[in-house]
């Protein structure tokens, strides 16, 4: 084997080397990213034609000022895509969490739940169905 051969060879093996460090690398970059986002929990609970509940997690971020969506469950099971997008309210603090609170937008029928949407830094969470209250 001459001199440029083995050079060759060498830059060769140093190049895959490098390419197979940085797929490494992204890899776990998306496995960390997706494993680091905190897990969230959102509770609902009925009154008098309206809703109200807390969100939980682990992460502050996740629960204050975070957006819950109040959904019309149309089906056997909850599918946000498909169900109907009834009101929206953001978790604040108060002495009991941080609760979000529709008030009383008249919903007397039907099956609703909450659900917190996903942050970059928090996961998704759906509440358990309820039928509203009159």
């Amino acid at each position: 084997m001459t001199y440029k051969t083995a050079l060759k060879s060498k830059i060769r093996f140093l190049a895959l080397a490098v390419a197979a460090t940085a797929v490494a690398l992204t890899g776990l970059a998306g496995t960390a990213s997706a494993a680091g986002k905190a897990p969230t929990k959102v509770l609902i609970q009925a009154e008098s034609g309206g809703f109200f509940g807390y969100v939980k997690s682990p992460k502050l971020a996740c629960k204050s000022e975070r957006t819950v969506v109040v959904y019309k469950q149309l089906g056997a099971t909850q599918r946000p895509a498909m169900d109907e997008e009834v009101a929206m309210d953001t978790a604040q603090a108060n002495n009991e969490g941080y609760e979000w609170n529709l008030g009383n937008p008249g919903l007397h029928s039907g099956r609703y739940y909450a659900r917190a949407l996903p942050t970059p830094l928090c996961k998704a969470a759906n509440s358990v169905t309820l039928r509203a209250q009159p």
